[in-house]
């Protein structure tokens, strides 16, 4: 049984609104209640009033999830912090279109003539090695592999990894392959989507044949009314917060919104009204491309590190609507 102590305290200012959607106001506050020492602080405003409660700090918050990838356990992770899950997949990845591209990768390193293999994605790893496992397909091309994640699916079936890119970008991987020669030397490059001619125009004027072949595609996760109802959502502000962890899902959610006749506002409230986090270099970059602001970045690229980065921004922001116990 939690014990609860409650002040109030006259207003003479109006609240204001935070970006994260919570109002603020810091000379109203009525009914100020504090259950436990080290609890995260969330503050409310009815009206004339604006309740501050010990809670967990996501508590009141509704959170929107894009991911398609383990949905139930991070539903459950941003839960037990307190949060409303709004969950709307907005992409998965399928290898039905391009299955012939990848039999065509495998036959172009079964031929010995491929000198470096670039892989972006673990993902796209994973659905090459789901048409062959033979890790020895790789000959003697060395490997280069974007990010933590082609990495880790790489050696989960036995390939070697000879390079990780200096930073888990194209900027990256072109850093990484500026210290070698590459002329006349042949490049497979494993893509998601369409080319890259960044890397293809920057490789090719140093002298290397460059061929690149997307493994996997995106396709619509949600059906067109879940993903209706959370443009919908966004734009009535009730949504405090949303995670990105890919680009393309950002992209996608854009493209879903041009279509209702409502892009420009919805990145109105993604900038005024809505947290923005975003998972790796990568997607944030194409948020900024995108005209969105991540607010929320974490360190560590993985999904716990981003639910609890998204806890101490809200905790954070709860602390500045706090009182001082007496």
């Amino acid at each position: 049984m939690r014990e609860f102590a409650i002040r109030e305290r006259v207003c003479g200012q109006a609240s204001r609104r935070r970006k994260d959607g919570w109002p603020c106001n810091s000379s109203l506050y009525m009914g100020a209640v504090f259950p436990a020492a080290n609890a995260a602080r969330t503050c409310y405003d009815f009206g004339s009033h604006e309740f501050l409660f010990m809670a967990k700090p996501l508590e009141g918050v509704r959170v929107a999830i894009t991911e398609n990838r383990f949905p139930e356990q991070l539903t459950q992770l941003l839960e037990r912090y307190g949060a409303t899950v709004f969950a709307c997949p907005l992409l998965r990845e399928t290898a039905v279109e391009y299955v012939e591209n990848t039999r065509e990768f495998i036959r172009l390193c079964e031929t010995g003539s491929v000198d470096y293999l670039v892989f972006y994605t673990g993902v796209g790893v994973d659905f090459l090695f789901r048409l062959t496992d033979n890790p020895q397909i790789i000959g003697r091309a060395k490997t280069v592999a974007r990010g933590p994640k082609s990495v880790n699916a790489l050696r989960k079936h036995g390939v070697r990894v000879d390079f990780v890119a200096d930073a888990p970008t194209t900027a990256g991987i072109l850093q990484t392959l500026s210290r070698e020669v590459l002329h006349n030397k042949s490049v497979l490059v494993q893509l998601y989507g369409a080319d890259n001619l960044e890397l293809r125009n920057v490789l090719e004027a140093k002298g290397a044949q460059v061929t690149g072949l997307s493994l996997y595609r995106y396709e619509q996760a949600s059906d067109p009314q879940a993903v209706a109802e959370l443009v919908l959502a966004i734009t009535r502000r009730e949504i405090h917060a949303i995670t990105f962890t890919s680009g393309p899902q950002a992209r996608f959610l854009l493209q879903a919104a041009e279509e209702q006749g409502s892009r420009d506002t919805l990145l109105k409230h993604l900038a005024e009204d809505v947290v923005v986090v975003s998972i790796g270099e990568v997607t944030s970059r194409t948020l900024h491309e995108l005209g969105i602001q991540p607010d929320v970045v974490p360190a560590e690229p993985k999904m716990g590190p981003m639910i609890k980065a998204l806890a101490d921004y809200f905790d954070e922001r709860n602390r500045e609507c706090s009182i001082p116990s007496s």
